[in-house]
């Protein structure tokens, strides 16, 4: 074989790794983890005061962190089906409703490292709920996935009013 017929074997040798690469890292893009929506298991949750909070209101930060360190899963929404429990025993006094904004929120990327957060928001104003909540326990706003995400509520802290708002994941 000749100098120039070696050079072109060899150039369409390495082209067709790279191309056969291509195609195998596109596969692995195409099926991006952050794709995956988040389930219960992917998700742990902590409920926190939150010291910063707009004027005649109240508010709990819900915090979403990785149940494990390869978690890479989308949360898009606010949390559905929110239930305040005392004692074992749910509160159905208290009415939740999503915030407006949620119905446009965008995608969040969960990852070790990176968590998100969202909100219950109450009047601070608003008759404190004769029973305090123990746990709280909802469906992540990516779908309930058959099984509900249970997080303790910070303990002695009052459920205020008849209505409370829950925010986007952000």
């Amino acid at each position: 074989m000749n100098v120039q017929a070696k050079r072109a074997a060899a150039a369409m040798t390495v082209g067709g790794l790279v191309a056969g690469g291509l195609l195998v890292a596109g596969g692995a893009a195409g099926a991006m983890p952050s794709d995956k929506l988040c389930g219960a298991s992917d998700v742990e949750v902590t409920v926190s005061p939150d010291p910063s909070h707009a004027t005649g209101h109240e508010a709990y930060v819900l915090t979403y962190t990785a149940a494990s360190p390869t978690t890479n899963c989308k949360l898009q929404g606010a949390p559905t089906a929110l239930t305040f429990i005392a004692d074992g025993q749910r509160i159905d006094d208290v009415a939740v409703v999503p915030d407006a904004s949620a119905a446009n929120a965008a995608p969040v990327n969960l990852r070790d490292g990176h968590p998100a957060v969202s909100r219950i928001v109450q009047a601070s104003a608003g008759a404190p709920n004769p029973r305090t909540p123990t746990t709280i326990t909802f469906d992540l706003p990516t779908g309930p996935g058959g099984v509900p995400v249970v997080a303790d509520w910070p303990a002695g802290e009052p459920l205020k009013g008849a209505t409370v708002q829950v925010t986007a994941v952000g």
